[in-house]
């Protein structure tokens, strides 16, 4: 698909945290199209446990921010959330008084929305973007069977899949999907043009880092058990946490418990995701320990922490539950560990104490990182869509 100078776009995302400064799937997309296309609207919406509970529309024009709006918090159930986002949609899409060559919708919900504004002409072309997909989002059998129906819907009737992973194809192909739009594969990625990996003998040796929201899922309290023993034999290690979510508590509650409180950092939410990158620059090992678990979304998606982390220059520890994990493992940029302290302890040490072994990983991670550059990937999508 070519777009135009002259093209107009539409992408309509959800967020967990309010930012302008870039880092996800969705602004990435937003800030490579600034430059070449003539106007954006970039509409987002709060998920039900946003702390920022009001919707907004951003309109840009020859790359600039022309006009930002935002609705009034909401309030009430998560169903009511969610059905919001389409009465939401609907008024600022007309208030946007714009003819959209292509709308680019990031969850299915977002493009069921869309398919009355395709058949008014109102956008040219639909394209569902999947950023993760589980066939057991939620536990509630009803709210499950709801995005089930939903997802198979929008795979149905938008005119292009632009799926994060080949896996969520193979889940819809199993659960008895067969009539779905064309798919493009576009992974998650790290921006590497505005990446600036420091000189070895530059960042913090033995510092750990963890960047993401902060579940239960995403195993974070695995790394805090391993602390006692790795500081027994490190005991310059920190482990520098940035991000923030409903498990903050009981990872703060653990580190007390262990009394390893002066070797974690918890930073909180960071705005800028260029302070997140030179963070993430001056240290030494990234950690992604996602728990083995059935309605982990990661299993099928392709994350774009790990990618982020090679990007960077980091050696990842990761579990074997995303496809990368066996790329990284696969080019000696990083280690899969079991979802054991032992096997997260052990690895952990081989990096922090081997500096021969640590060099040759953190060079092949910096290598690897190459094909995951954002701006190729959004390229390769665009050129893949008919």
């Amino acid at each position: 698909m070519q777009l135009s100078k002259n093209a107009n776009v539409l992408i309509l995302s959800h967020f967990y945290t309010r930012t302008t400064g870039g880092g996800g799937p969705p602004q990435e997309l937003r800030d490579y199209l600034l430059k070449k296309i003539k106007k954006i609207v970039y509409i987002e919406h709060p998920f039900p446990r946003s702390d920022d509970k009001r919707s907004s529309m951003s309109i840009y024009e020859n790359g600039v921010l022309r006009k930002i709006v935002f609705t009034k918090p909401r309030l009430g159930s998560e169903g009511f959330f969610y059905l919001a986002d389409f009465w939401i949609n609907s008024y600022f899409i007309v208030a946007s008084k714009t003819i959209f060559n292509v709308c680019i919708a990031l969850d299915c919900l977002n493009t069921l929305n869309m398919i009355p504004f395709r058949f008014f002409g109102i956008t040219k072309k639909l394209i569902f973007y999947v950023i993760d997909y589980t066939p057991k989002r939620f536990s509630n059998t009803l709210l499950n069977f709801i995005y089930l129906t939903s997802d198979r819907l929008a795979s149905r009737h938008a005119d292009t899949i632009w799926n994060n992973s080949p896996k969520m194809h193979e889940a819809r192909s199993a659960l008895g999907i067969r009539h779905m739009a064309p798919s493009v594969i576009l992974p998650t990625g790290a921006n590497l043009e505005r990446i600036r990996p420091l000189p070895i003998e530059k960042i913090y040796r033995h510092q750990i880092i963890f960047v993401g929201v902060l579940w239960e899922k995403q195993g974070l309290q695995l790394v805090i058990r391993a602390l006692p023993n790795i500081i027994s034999r490190v005991n310059r290690v920190r482990l520098v946490i940035v991000g923030k979510g409903d498990y903050t508590g009981k990872l703060k509650k653990l580190a007390r418990g262990l009394h390893v409180e002066k070797h974690v950092r918890f930073l909180g939410f960071v705005e800028k995701h260029t302070a997140v990158e030179r963070l993430l620059c001056k240290s030494a090992i990234g950690i992604a320990p996602y728990m083995p678990i059935p309605d982990n979304f990661t299993y099928f998606s392709n994350p774009g922490k790990p990618k982020l982390y090679l990007g960077c220059g980091l050696p990842v520890v990761i579990t074997d539950v995303p496809a990368i994990a066996r790329v990284i493992e696969s080019h000696r940029a990083g280690m899969i560990i079991d979802y054991t302290v032992e096997s997260i302890q052990k690895k952990l040490l081989k990096l922090l104490t081997d500096d021969k072994l640590y060099n040759t990983y953190r060079n092949n991670a910096l290598a690897l990182s190459k094909n995951y550059d954002t701006n190729t990937l959004i390229r390769k999508a665009l050129a893949g869509t008919k």
